[in-house]
């Protein structure tokens, strides 16, 4: 489901703030595997420097969320330097210059592409654990009723 912005529409899939909170990160994980892709697509550019998201930053606002929601009930999702939550649920992500994998691709391509590959593969398995625990929750759910 990608709506007109090539972004994944989702928020119909949201029931609760557990929902939520999964919906996000299978919204970042698509939009790292996006980034990955190009770091690797457009390696043999003029000019090319690969990005990065940044994974810790998005890790410490899905905890701050996490812990508001178990304290208050409430899901509060606050932006970062990196992350920004927009009206619809929108997730907008900041992607920076990769200085280790700008190392590489300069001095070790080979290694560089592996790195890629590497952190491709880390982000496929985040992404099936996300969908599979809502998928899982939701058919608890539905079970439930």
């Amino acid at each position: 489901m990608t709506n007109n912005t090539g972004q994944m529409d989702l928020a119909s899939l949201i029931r609760d703030n557990i929902d939520d909170i999964l919906v996000k990160i299978i919204q970042f994980t698509h939009i790292r595997h996006r980034v990955i892709a190009e770091n690797i697509k457009n390696c043999r550019t003029a000019g090319f420097v690969p990005r990065r998201v940044d994974v810790e930053d998005f890790a410490k606002v899905m905890s701050v969320a996490l812990a508001e929601h178990q304290r208050s009930k409430k899901l509060s999702l606050c932006d970062s330097h990196t992350i920004t939550f927009s009206f619809g649920g929108k997730l907008d992500v900041k992607p920076e210059m990769d200085a280790a994998a700008h190392k590489l691709f300069e001095h070790d391509f080979r290694r560089y592409i592996l790195l890629q590959k590497q952190r491709l593969k880390e982000n496929i398995v985040n992404n099936k654990t996300a969908c599979a625990l809502l998928r899982h929750k939701r058919e608890s759910a539905d079970m439930a009723m």
